[in-house]
């Protein structure tokens, strides 16, 4: 603890906080860890298409959406197995392709088969762009930390916080922005996991990021009051 003298006036203590980087960055590294989870994860959209009972036995058939795949899960009671699993831009260019073969290419038009096959089309597009927008902020997130962590911040204390801050917004708007990207048949389909990791991972950015801003300008504050006396 340094002391500032003034002259005529008590000895005020010089003494600065700063701030408390290791639960931002524990909260940065744990939403990290969990964004690429959620891109990966298999359910960001799920529907049960069909429940019946066969002799005692619940037959289910359900679908799971990914922001890269299409999948179809067959279960007898609590025994399920994934019978059919495809990527969204072959499943795109199989309807394409069935389409032409049945109807004739010199038949279709570009609006009959954006009506048939431009669901699947669509759905590649938004988890492509989710993809991006989730790393992307991964990117901004982890050069935020290495801000912190760098001389560069003694100088410009709020940076690296606003990195991390708007890292945790991109992750969010990446959700909005895919939701608002995809097609009208979804709006019947449950949101299933990724959804929800990738949503508690950019609230963990956001949260890391708010607090390094908020302790950072308390410090800031502190200096400039500090300073103020010393020039009494």
């Amino acid at each position: 603890m340094d002391e500032v003298s003034i002259e005529g006036a008590e000895v005020v203590p010089k003494k600065f906080t700063s701030v408390s980087k290791k639960p931002i960055i524990l909260l940065c590294v744990f939403g990290l860890v969990l964004a690429p989870i959620a891109v990966y994860d298999d359910n960001w959209l799920n529907a049960n298409i069909d429940t019946d009972d066969f002799w005692g036995t619940i037959m289910k058939q359900n679908v799971y959406i990914s922001l890269d795949t299409f999948q179809m899960e067959y279960c007898a009671d609590d025994d399920c197995e994934i019978e059919e699993k495809q990527k969204l831009g072959e499943l795109y260019q199989l309807c394409y392709d069935e389409v032409i073969e049945e109807e004739g290419d010199d038949e279709v038009d570009d609006d009959e088969m954006e009506e048939l096959c431009g669901p699947w089309n669509e759905l590649d597009k938004a988890g492509k762009t989710t993809k991006t927008l989730i790393f992307t902020s991964m990117f901004i997130v982890f050069a935020g930390i290495l801000v912190s962590l760098s001389p560069i911040s003694i100088r410009y204390r709020i940076l690296p916080y606003s990195m991390i801050t708007a890292g945790g917004g991109v992750t969010l708007a990446s959700i909005l922005n895919w939701k608002r990207m995809l097609p009208e048949f979804t709006e019947n389909l449950d949101n299933g996991s990724g959804q929800a990791i990738a949503i508690f991972s950019g609230i963990l950015f956001l949260l890391a990021g708010i607090i390094g801003i908020i302790q950072s300008r308390k410090l800031i504050k502190q200096e400039l009051q500090i300073d103020s006396i010393a020039e009494e």
